[in-house]
């Protein structure tokens, strides 16, 4: 069987799979195969070399990942598969703790307490102690004490802005939820690492279980492990026979706690280590794969891979430089829908840097019927603080919509809670009207408390102030009204986590983007705009093979035939918080690198000269990762601009030539006359017929 076993593998993948005894760092390159080698490797050591199956332990991240490990095993072992151990890091620590947990303090039948449950303790916690939740939310206070836990207050600094009273408030909530958890024998998820490590530590019971029990471990993703983490792997491991399998150029989770310098200096903590390189890529085209390489050789803190493409050259990467946000848009959809007549099963992704970018491109898909998913979050407009805002637009349409009236009249909190709404919803049913027209009765009859009372009267004059505003303000006038009016604007402002408030401004700045364009339009009203919305939002994008929308983050892993990734201007793409940080920089650089090798056949890259933010068009700049891209590997005429047949003009605008029209599409100029600025051309657009047009205000762009 071993040599069925070694059979397919390359070169540098069998030099893994058979390395003797002892540490091992295998650096897998993108697409290089590197579960196929720890899933051969532990075949290997059964088959070839008589390891008893119980003996080997690999780990991994994810239950997905690890399910997989045990799938591929399996066909590879049959019934000898069953005594291999597969978890992940938190799995494998609740079953050392299970069985050893009473020498590290823990009582049999302890609870594991999930991400509800920690929050729900924090939050008693906090409200006991007089610690607002407001301005310190328990989704940053939760993140920043796992970082007390695992790593410290250094840990902390790392992750937040210099704050004193915010440590000392964290430290303080830390110690009391600690406490909590022990007095009710209880662990959390980073406990199921810590009590491990201090299990392995001093329990000699746990000690010797683990020596006899676990003879070789493997790692997969080592570039995403923390340093609590590596400290289990050093205590499971004593015996030195370690094989971790990672790429450090593709380390980007620094901002979850991991640390590159596990993998960095592995030759260090392992000090008879081997490194073996992957470096046969099985998924890019060669010119792809050239230009991944050229951008990642820009950084300074890497092991150094030199990728091979399995596979054909392929066509280089495609730069495009768009108008505008909306001309970037319309250019991936157009593509697209040649892909899509081209090859039903085509798989894409549009890879954004943001949340908020998705908003254009999903308005552009939904318009033209193209397939598509939100996939790791929510549609534009379905996100929270967008459909906050869009409820407070209705009601200043229509005061008598109970949906809306019910989403937002204790949004920001304003002490109306579900008894006062209740006594509301009562006098409405008792009088056969809306909610608004009952609001009146309720607060003249003095049915609520005083608190309530209070915040259904602010409430009323907060949506009565927006009725009279709609009737002459526009859409995006409207909008930024109701931010600060209703409270919205301000709340955003006292939410302590610094990330999640900024992800919802930019949300609700593109919705204003969105308004503004809109308003470009004929006629506009703010009624028309939510009809708009709404026929975006109602529409089913979901089809048998659709366009997967989402972050580069959420894309790590993953691989498609095709790839746009877009948005790639400075202060977006480098994000404007990697500014002045080499390290935060490089980590952008490996996002974008991950980025690049999703793609299998096709990639395209797209900048905007300019972008719309709120209601202000700002002039963009490329990102210097495109320009890292040597013009060699783009394919030297590869960056192109858009409106490039206006400025030419007669050299372009002839008859034959395919363009392009931002309203009426693809077309073919059949005709044209005169010189020039001036000259006039024919056009057969495929959708919207024959088209006169006069060259120096047509904006069409020549596509081949």
């Amino acid at each position: 069987m071993t040599d069925a076993l070694l059979e397919g593998l390359n070169e540098q993948q069998r030099k893994a799979v058979t390395a003797p005894d002892g540490p091992h760092l295998v650096l897998a390159g993108a697409g290089s195969g590197k579960t196929r080698v720890i899933v051969h490797r532990m075949a290997y050591l059964v088959d070839a070399r008589g390891v008893a199956p119980e003996t080997i332990l690999a780990v991994t991240f994810t239950n997905k990942a690890a399910d997989e490990m045990r799938a591929r095993v399996r066909e590879l072992l049959g019934d000898h598969a069953s005594g291999v151990a597969v978890h992940t890091f938190h799995a494998l620590g609740l079953k050392m703790l299970r069985r050893f947990g009473g020498d590290v303090g823990l009582e049999s039948g302890f609870t594991v307490y999930g991400n509800d449950d920690r929050k729900g303790l924090l939050r008693r916690i906090c409200r006991e102690a007089g610690i607002s939740e407001r301005e310190f939310p328990i989704a940053r206070v939760s993140q920043a004490v796992s970082a007390v836990k695992l790593d410290g207050l250094d840990g902390l600094e790392e992750r937040e802005e210099r704050d004193s009273h915010f440590e000392r408030v964290v430290q303080q909530v830390a110690t009391r939820y600690q406490g909590v958890l022990d007095a009710h024998n209880a662990v959390d998820f980073d406990d199921l690492l810590l009590k491990t490590v201090s299990l392995l530590e001093c329990s000699s019971r746990a000690q010797s279980f683990t020596e006899r029990r676990f003879q070789h471990v493997l790692v997969d993703e080592y570039q995403d492990t923390n340093r609590v983490q590596y400290r289990l792997l050093r205590l499971l491991a004593p015996h030195g026979r370690v094989f971790v399998v990672g790429d450090e150029d593709q380390s980007i989770y620094n901002f979850r706690g991991a640390d590159m310098r596990n993998i960095l200096d592995f030759e260090n903590h392992f000090p008879s280590a081997t490194t073996i390189k992957l470096e046969l890529n099985y998924r890019s085209t060669g010119a792809i794969l050239a230009a991944a390489g050229a951008v990642i050789r820009n950084n300074a803190s890497r092991k150094g891979k030199q990728l091979t493409a399995f596979r054909e050259d392929g066509e280089p990467p495609e730069i495009y430089c768009a108008d505008d946000d909306r001309d970037e848009a319309r250019d991936i959809a157009r593509k697209l829908e040649a892909l899509r007549r081209d090859s039903e099963t085509a798989g894409a992704a549009i890879l954004v840097r943001t949340h908020a970018q998705t908003r254009v491109v999903e308005e552009e898909l939904v318009t033209r019927g193209i397939p598509h998913r939100v996939l790791g979050g929510l549609r534009f407009y379905d996100r929270k603080e967008i459909r906050d805002a869009l409820a407070y637009a209705r009601l200043a349409t229509n005061a008598d919509d109970d949906a809306s009236f019910r989403r937002v009249v204790n949004v920001p909190t304003r002490g109306v809670g579900q008894a006062s709404l209740a006594v509301v919803e009562q006098a409405a049913t008792k009088a056969g009207t809306s909610l608004w027209s009952a609001l009146d009765d309720v607060l003249g009859g003095e049915l609520v408390p005083g608190r309530a009372r209070l915040g259904l009267t602010a409430f009323r004059d907060i949506v009565a102030t927006l009725r009279t505003a709609a009737q002459s303000e526009p859409p995006s006038r409207l909008l930024r009204r109701i931010y600060e009016e209703s409270g919205l604007t301000a709340d955003l402002e006292r939410d302590r986590d610094p990330s999640l408030a900024r992800e919802r401004r930019e949300n609700l700045d593109q919705l204003i983007a969105a308004a503004n364009e809109y308003e470009a339009g004929p006629a506009p009203s703010l009624a028309g705009f939510l009809d708009s919305v709404s026929l975006l939002t109602d529409m089913d994008t979901l089809g048998p093979t659709p366009c997967l929308l989402m972050t580069l983050h959420a894309a790590k892993g993953l691989e498609f035939d095709t790839v746009f990734m877009a948005g790639l201007e400075e202060g977006l793409f480098p994000h404007i918080r990697a500014s002045g940080s080499v390290k935060n920089l490089e980590e952008e650089r490996r996002l974008f690198y991950v980025g690049m090798t999703r793609a299998k056949s096709r990639l395209y890259l797209s900048y905007a000269l300019s972008r719309r933010f709120s209601n202000q068009a700002s002039s963009r700049h490329p990102s210097r990762f495109l320009e890292e891209i040597p013009n060699a590997e783009r394919g030297g005429a590869a960056m192109r601009t858009p409106r490039e047949g206006t400025r030419i003009d007669g050299a372009a605008l002839r008859p034959g030539v395919f363009v392009v029209h931002p309203k009426f599409g693809d077309g073919k100029v059949v005709d044209a006359s005169g010189k020039g600025p001036d000259r006039r051309i024919t056009v057969i657009f495929s959708g919207a017929g024959r088209k006169r047009l006069v060259a120096k205000y047509a904006k069409l762009e020549v596509i081949r």
